[in-house]
């Protein structure tokens, strides 16, 4: 869609609640940025006190437009719990009854849209826990308790489905997700990486993975990969999910280190800087961070599982692992002991932010010229 066409129709974006600052809510803002608009629609305030370090985008509460008031600002507090309920009661109409709605996350596909609005959903993945991750969390004690409410909300997701009028997925793992769990087809757009940001810098010796501290990032098998050995590894991300024993075992290991949540420019500094990237996201639907990475001219240490795994060649730009400590300690010797044969800066030119910005600029004008035709066929018989 050229810019003089996209000014022509008016765009919203939303986007499920922010309760950290990570890869999807990168994402929505370059998507915001991208189609003109200065403002997020999403549930509740962001959790984190900080302001969105990803752009100048305002991330904008529905909930007092929604009533009784003081109960779903209430609702929104608990979490996913309740997000379907409080986004199918948003009324459009009162922001702006926009010709394009585009929703990022699951729950904001609830919406229920003026039958004149192209809902488009940007999907990072459908909720992990209610399908290919199911398996993995129902025989925990929490897991075990949530079922009745898992199999409930499941039924939900699904239901709401059909108020999508066209898919967007982050890769082919999540297009193939989307087929799967929805029976639908979606066009792949994929993320934006700054790639002017990344720079090339020099190996000061230390390993590193960016991200939350969380169990589906992998982080406690990289944690006893590294421990004992004389490799030192740089953890940067958010605080995560992962147990008090994985955060004792990184404060105790000399050679472990936790910088917390970085700001970008000193997440470019470490990329720079590191000998290689280890990542260990189960089955990652994307994973900028790899190719951020790459665009630092880094080698990344992936499991072999998910988009990454598709994205890195062995011994071009990177090495596979299994994802367990084992796994990941051979991998670094591996690299130690062979490094790899390519430029791994030679791979990235297709994530940058302009073709992000083509790719979906083109798919919503394809999108609503297709739905404007229907609409008119039908008032037409």
């Amino acid at each position: 869609m050229t810019d003089d066409a996209l000014a022509d129709l008016d765009v919203a974006v939303a986007h499920w609640h922010v309760n950290a600052w990570g890869g999807a809510e990168y994402l929505v803002t370059h998507l915001a940025d991208v189609l003109g608009e200065d403002t997020v629609y999403t549930i509740g305030t962001p959790s984190p006190d900080e302001p969105n370090p990803y752009g100048d985008v305002q991330f904008v509460d529905v909930v007092p437009s929604l009533s009784p008031t003081p109960l779903r600002h209430l609702q929104s507090r608990v979490g996913r719990v309740f997000e379907y309920a409080l986004w199918e009661d948003v009324d459009w109409r009162a922001f702006g009854d926009p010709d394009i709605l585009v929703t990022s996350g699951a729950t904001t596909r609830a919406v229920i849209t003026p039958d004149d609005t192209l809902h488009i959903n940007y999907c990072h993945s459908p909720p992990r826990w209610f399908y290919d991750l199911y398996h993995d969390r129902k025989d925990s004690f929490t897991g075990q308790l949530a079922r009745p409410l898992v199999r409930y909300l499941r039924l939900r997701d699904v239901t709401v489905d059909p108020r999508v009028d066209h898919y967007l997925a982050n890769s082919p793992v999540i297009a193939r997700r989307i087929r799967k769990y929805y029976d639908r087809e979606s066009t792949v757009v994929y993320p934006p990486v700054d790639l002017a940001a990344c720079r090339t810098g020099g190996d000061r010796g230390y390993y590193l993975h960016l991200g939350r501290l969380d169990e589906e990032k992998g982080v406690p098998e990289i944690v006893t990969a590294f421990r004992g050995t004389d490799h030192e590894l740089v953890l940067a991300g958010g605080a995560g999910d992962v147990a008090d024993t994985v955060r004792r075992d990184i404060e105790r290991a000399p050679n472990l280190e936790y910088r917390g949540f970085v700001p970008e420019e000193t997440k470019y500094e470490l990329l720079s800087n590191c000998r290689a990237l280890v990542f260990n996201g189960r089955n990652e639907d994307f994973g900028i961070v790899p190719i951020e990475a790459n665009a630092s001219g880094k080698a990344v240490l992936t499991r072999e599982e998910g988009f990454p795994a598709v994205f890195v060649t062995a011994g071009e730009n990177g090495l596979h692992h299994d994802g367990t400590p084992g796994g990941i300690r051979e991998a670094i010797e591996r690299f130690e002991r062979d490094g790899i044969d390519g430029d791994p800066r030679e791979r990235v030119d297709k994530f940058s932010v302009d073709a992000f910005g083509r790719r979906l600029r083109n798919t919503l004008d394809s999108e609503y010229r297709s739905f404007v035709d229907l609409s008119d066929a039908d008032s037409r018989t």
